[in-house]
């Protein structure tokens, strides 16, 4: 994969095009930091930027342009006891330090508009567990952003019940997953609610276990 033209870049061109659908008008967008992963993709872009909004105010000059990403919340059935758990990850991050009890995840990078395959790429590549993209369900129409002050980073829920026997469903406790190639040492982990919201200190996670439960209720009052 060769690296694109910085105009080019699908999450440079979606960052755009989310931006003037809001009704703004981009005058200028300088890169001042890029950094591409080492199949050339961009990874992040820190820019300075001239937007005016509708009522012709200019916004902060300084946007970080991350892309979007997915986060899927896997509820594991024991088909032979019926006991259920989250299927989550617990790895080390840069950015604390610490070991993060997370939800599998993913950015989409170039894939903007393959986000049901990457979020099925990321729960395989950090867990194992392979299922298709009729089992995902959309937990909110559409991303939801963090810090829209400064990155353009939007995220992608999904959640979705996955029925295993009782050996492939004990088998996922301690199993380790991740893509070694970006340095990733993930252990899964199975979580109750309870126990998810004791040990994250993730937001996205918690967000995460109350856009499901609030599906899981939407569902059963169908």
């Amino acid at each position: 994969m060769k690296t694109m033209d910085f105009a080019n870049e699908p999450k440079v061109v979606f960052w755009k095009q989310t931006v003037e659908k809001a009704g703004c008008t981009i005058k200028k967008l300088v890169p001042l930091s890029l950094l591409h992963k080492k199949s050339g993709e961009l990874l992040f872009a820190l820019c300075d930027s001239t937007v005016i909004d509708p009522h012709g105010a200019s916004l902060p000059g300084y946007i970080f342009i991350r892309g979007s990403a997915c986060i899927i919340v896997p509820l594991i059935r024991n088909s032979t006891t019926q006991e259920e758990r989250f299927c989550m990850i617990l790895q080390r991050r840069i950015g604390n330090g610490a070991e993060n009890l997370e939800f599998p995840a993913g950015m989409l990078d170039r894939q903007i508009e393959a986000i049901e395959q990457v979020a099925l790429s990321e729960l395989r590549e950090e867990t194992g567990i392979i299922i298709q993209a009729h089992d995902l369900r959309p937990l909110h129409n559409g991303p939801l952003y963090s810090s829209p002050g400064a990155s353009d980073e939007g995220i992608y829920y999904f959640g979705c019940i996955i029925s295993l026997e009782d050996s492939e469903y004990k088998s996922l406790e301690g199993k380790r997953c991740g893509n070694k190639s970006e340095n990733e040492n993930i252990t899964v982990t199975l979580c109750t609610r309870e126990e998810a919201e004791t040990k994250t200190i993730s937001l996205q996670a918690r967000l995460g276990l109350c856009l499901f439960t609030e599906y899981l209720k939407k569902t059963r009052r169908a």
